[in-house]
């Protein structure tokens, strides 16, 4: 017997499952800031209430009680229904509780927002008539719409995958260049991984690329071959260009061209990226140096030679 069709969160589920970068839910920062407040606000009575209390106990008559500021032996043996034991145990929850939500929130803050493109997949298969066919409703269910329809922002929002740091400016642009290509290569060169019903061709609507990250690489492989054309291409060029000027002009448009590609293709800090920067301009003015001193030293050789061929003819003139 077939699995019966789900629909609604059910479906939306299995969907997040299926690929963890559509795993997008709401921060709730107001809310989580707002439970926060409040039992900030609640322990800072709690810690109020013993303050009092051992003020009160301080100045006790009671000997016993007197002690209790100081001797931990006279509070552990109270009864479970003292005040004092009441208070700490009514802390002591409190601040466990208001300890897990404060570490919860810093490590909700450190994960990183949804690309925008795994949140546009997602609205897409929300409307889609094969997949969430528009079919959430109530509270909540606006949460993955555009803005301007109730949605929320990025920011807003948390991916539970883990973060593509790796994924270099670059080498993603080579990527989705060459994405109409990817996606129409035959399952023997890429894995495809289909979602949801299929139609009468056995084919899904949705599908997912299980061995993308090979073709990351490669387009990686591809900036990184960019890179090392460029820091070859401008003393190719200095070679061949005659004018002081426009020799000038050439250094500056390729070391600006440098920079930005390791600004966009590497994940360098400023001082690296300034350190790569100055060692290509040198590379550059080193190149542009020879070539002036191969200019002088032709110049030199031709004067000579030239010297030498009259001073020849002169001897043969007078030899004749």
């Amino acid at each position: 017997m077939a699995a019966e069709q789900k629909h609604g969160y059910q479906e939306l589920a299995d969907l997040m499952a299926w690929d963890s970068n559509l795993a997008i839910f709401p921060r709730f920062r107001s809310a989580n800031m707002l439970c926060l407040l409040h039992m900030q606000a609640e322990i800072s009575e709690l810690e109020e209430r013993l303050e009092d209390l051992g003020y009160i106990n301080n100045k006790s008559s009671d000997e016993k009680r007197g002690r209790l500021c100081y001797d931990w032996s006279v509070l552990k043996d109270l009864g479970s229904d003292s005040p004092e034991k009441k208070l700490l145990h009514e802390l002591r929850v409190k601040l466990a509780d208001y300890n897990r939500a404060l570490s919860d929130q810093i490590t909700l803050a450190a994960q990183a927002s949804p690309e925008p493109s795994d949140i546009s997949y997602l609205q897409y298969w929300l409307q889609h008539p094969k997949g969430g066919a528009n079919a959430l409703r109530g509270p909540g269910s606006m949460t993955w719409s555009p803005i301007e329809d109730g949605g929320r922002c990025l920011d807003e929002l948390v991916c539970l995958s883990p973060p593509r740091t790796a994924e270099r400016t670059v080498a993603q642009s080579v990527l989705d260049a060459l994405w109409p290509i990817i996606r129409r290569l035959p399952k023997g060169v890429i894995l495809k991984r289909e979602f949801g019903p299929k139609d009468e061709s056995g084919k899904s609507a949705f599908t997912s690329m299980g061995n993308i990250r090979m073709f990351r690489n490669i387009a990686d492989q591809i900036s990184s071959f960019v890179a090392t054309t460029l820091i070859l291409l401008p003393v190719i060029t200095l070679h061949f260009v005659k004018s002081a000027n426009m020799r000038l002009i050439v250094i500056v448009v390729f070391s600006l061209a440098f920079q930005g590609l390791v600004v966009l293709a590497t994940e360098a800090r400023r001082s690296e990226v300034f350190a790569a920067t100055a060692a290509f301009v040198a590379i550059q003015v080193v190149a542009e140096s020879e070539n002036i001193e191969s200019h002088i030293i032709l110049a030199w050789l031709s004067e000579v030679i030239a010297g030498k061929e009259e001073k020849e003819s002169e001897l043969n003139n007078e030899a004749t």
